[in-house]
């Protein structure tokens, strides 16, 4: 009998070598382009802004206006991304991953994700950067799939990252407007739990139908501690990668703000937003929110409400308005540059838009609940 089984078990045997070569070299491949594209990229982005700035205005460049509007502000970011890439592979590294998963276990279930999804998930409640490295790290290591760390990502942006920024805005928003200021958090808040609920039900459906069944099914494996100097070893090589890209995309980003097409880009949007929808006093809030920064349509949004020039209601569109046309655009400028060292160049252009997408399509969703019920 065991004769008879041999001659069959090797052409299996082979057939399962095939196919692990194949998958082998194909990551190789991969990995070789995506080096090849990580080495170019840098320089093509870098000739691209200084074409624009000196064809623009080449004193942009110098020391003075470089210092405050570029250098300062990218030394402040990469600052803060290196911050949020060691306490991620200190997480991992020091085997706290498991349990910070284990805290929202129940939930990651609801979604099929596994634990390791579910620690960068409680990890975004402190820190955007670090939730984005660790999830990044699983997907290199092998341990989470692309579509699996796309999926935690999106539910990353909901209700973490509006409860992560909650105490900044709260104190901005409703001394100035009050009972607006409460109604337009409420909103927020909202969309951003239908967010993260929205993304789980799609995540339950697709990893399951992905696989044939239910992904999460194992818990996190206990990590394996590692030395402080390992942490430091990987944190090096990593950072360097994430400087040589974060910094190319942020001196393009910095180049076309310069230029003035974030400019124009805001006045197209404001005036589309508050076309026909808004009285002319209500359409300033929008345009300050937009042109300048959210404390401005804020401060100007609290101004017409204590004249009594525009109502409760008026003034919580007007502030819902300025959020959705300024919120894509001030992602590009500030978010994109980290997400391309973070992620890759076209995979966090991607995931960002996604997220934006959703965001805007769940406040558009909760406004007009609202505005129904009012």
């Amino acid at each position: 009998m065991t004769e008879t089984q041999q001659p069959s078990s090797a052409p299996a045997a082979t057939h399962s070598e095939a196919t692990a070569n194949a998958a082998l070299a194909n990551h190789k491949r991969r990995k070789g382009r995506t080096g090849a594209v990580a080495r170019i990229l840098p320089f093509i982005l870098c000739a691209g802004a200084l074409f624009l700035i000196v064809r623009h205005d080449p004193s942009l460049l110098a020391w003075a206006k470089a210092w405050p509007r570029l250098v300062h502000p990218l030394l402040r970011m990469l600052l803060y991304l290196g911050i949020g890439l060691l306490v991620g592979l200190a997480v991992e590294g020091m085997g706290w991953a498991p349990m910070l998963a284990r805290m929202v276990r129940p939930l990651m279930r609801f979604g099929n994700l596994r634990d390791e999804s579910g620690a960068a998930f409680t990890a975004a409640f402190f820190s955007g950067t670090t939730a984005n490295t660790m999830l990044m790290n699983y997907w290199q290591d092998g341990r989470i799939t692309q579509q699996e760390m796309r999926l935690s990502y999106l539910v990353n942006t909901g209700l973490p990252v509006f409860l992560l920024h909650l105490p900044t805005t709260f104190f901005i928003v409703v001394p100035m407007t009050r009972t607006a200021g409460i109604i337009y958090l409420s909103i927020n808040a909202v969309a951003a739990l239908a967010r993260t609920i929205a993304v789980l039900a799609w995540s339950r459906i697709r990893l399951a139908a992905a696989a044939g069944l239910p992904q999460a099914t194992a818990a996190m494996p206990e990590s394996r501690k590692t030395t402080l100097q390992k942490v430091l070893d990987a944190f090096r090589k990593r950072f360097k990668r994430i400087v040589t890209i974060t910094a190319p995309v942020y001196f393009l980003m910095y180049a076309l703000n310069q230029t003035g097409v974030f400019e124009q880009l805001r006045d197209a949007f404001s005036h589309w937003a508050v076309t026909g929808l808004l009285p002319v006093e209500a359409a300033g809030v929008v345009v300050f929110s937009v042109a300048a920064e959210f404390t401005s349509g804020i401060a100007a949004a609290g101004a017409l409400l204590d004249a009594g020039t525009l109502t409760t209601q008026q003034i919580v569109l007007a502030l819902i308005l300025g959020t959705i046309v300024a919120t894509p655009i001030r992602a590009l400028r500030h978010q994109l540059p980290s997400h391309a060292g973070v992620f890759t160049p076209r995979l966090g252009l991607v995931m960002l838009l996604q997220s934006q997408f959703i965001r805007i399509a769940s406040l558009l969703a909760v406004t007009w609940i609202y505005l129904a019920l009012a």
